[in-house]
């Protein structure tokens, strides 16, 4: 990631460096015409991607693999470096429960005193709340099954299944196993882990990467059942920005399904970009 600028600071911040393979089982021709050298011009991918041979492939259900240089994030440790950060540049953290973007201008506006300081005026919001607040009818939870297991791996592995099922694994990195995935259930509310669901799981993951099982062993050792119910949105994730009467100028980046881990950065600085502009613009027109 290049926004850790060394190893020692990306272990600090929880990411591990390995590598990166995919499974196909039906590719289209995006991909049967992809090559090392047309992967590094066209699509920036880093000069170790390599498109598998026949042979390398698990199963012959697979038409289709690569391997490239990639990264995992342990995310308790990754937001704890985050939370970090931004203390040591002078941020404070306050635990509130808020009903709407307007309750949090109320509370951080002129003169309110919080553990006897006061408390600077906010001249902008960022909703990033996951669901919106609750008042965007577009979100709905997509839930999602996975299973950690006490053996490590040495890469993320991903396969896509010719039936649009996944079968996956991200390594967690610092002796804190693996998970192993996984499912994707619209409009599912359900909190509850399926055994079932984490047999059939292991079962298609052992199958697709065998290298995974130490000598000896035929089963990997699950550890516990994982349910999420990531904050999904039709039409893509909302980030924009929002003059909300009464209140101020609201920053919405939200909705962003599974991949809030992913798009961080890329949301971050859109955020930034966001509020900057408005700022600009407010102190413009005031001249």
């Amino acid at each position: 990631m290049k926004h850790f600028q060394s190893q020692n600071q990306a272990q600090q911040a929880g990411i591990t460096f390995l590598k990166g393979i995919e499974y196909l089982e039906t590719p289209g021709p995006e991909y049967l015409s992809l090559t090392a050298e047309r992967a590094s011009q066209e699509l920036g991918l880093p000069g170790t991607f390599r498109v598998l041979r026949a042979d390398e492939f698990p199963d012959d259900k697979i038409k289709w693999g690569c391997e490239y240089d990639t990264w995992c994030v342990n995310p308790m440790q990754y937001c704890l470096f985050l939370l970090g950060q931004v203390i040591a540049r002078g941020g404070k953290v306050f635990k509130r429960e808020v009903r709407s973007t307007a309750e949090v201008f109320q509370l951080f506006s002129d003169g309110v005193k919080e553990f006897g300081e006061t408390v600077p005026k906010a001249d902008a919001v960022v909703n990033a709340t996951g669901i919106g607040l609750g008042d965007d009818e577009l979100v709905f939870p997509t839930r999602g099954q996975t299973c950690l297991v006490q053996e490590p791996c040495e890469a993320t592995v991903t396969r896509q299944n010719a039936d649009g099922s996944w079968t996956f694994c991200v390594p967690r990195g610092f002796g804190a196993g693996t998970i192993i995935g996984g499912t994707k259930e619209p409009d599912n509310w359900d909190p509850k882990p399926d055994p079932q669901v984490r047999e059939r799981l292991l079962r298609a993951f052992e199958g697709t990467y065998p290298n995974m099982l130490a000598e000896g062993k035929s089963r990997l050792t699950p550890v516990r059942d994982i349910v999420g119910r990531r904050p999904t949105r039709k039409g893509g994730l909302r980030l924009e920005g929002e003059v909300v009467n009464g209140a101020g100028f609201v920053m919405h980046a939200y909705g962003l399904g599974g991949r809030g881990y992913e798009l961080s950065w890329g949301v971050a600085e859109g955020v930034v970009e966001g509020i900057k502009g408005y700022l600009e613009k407010e102190r413009s027109s005031r001249l």
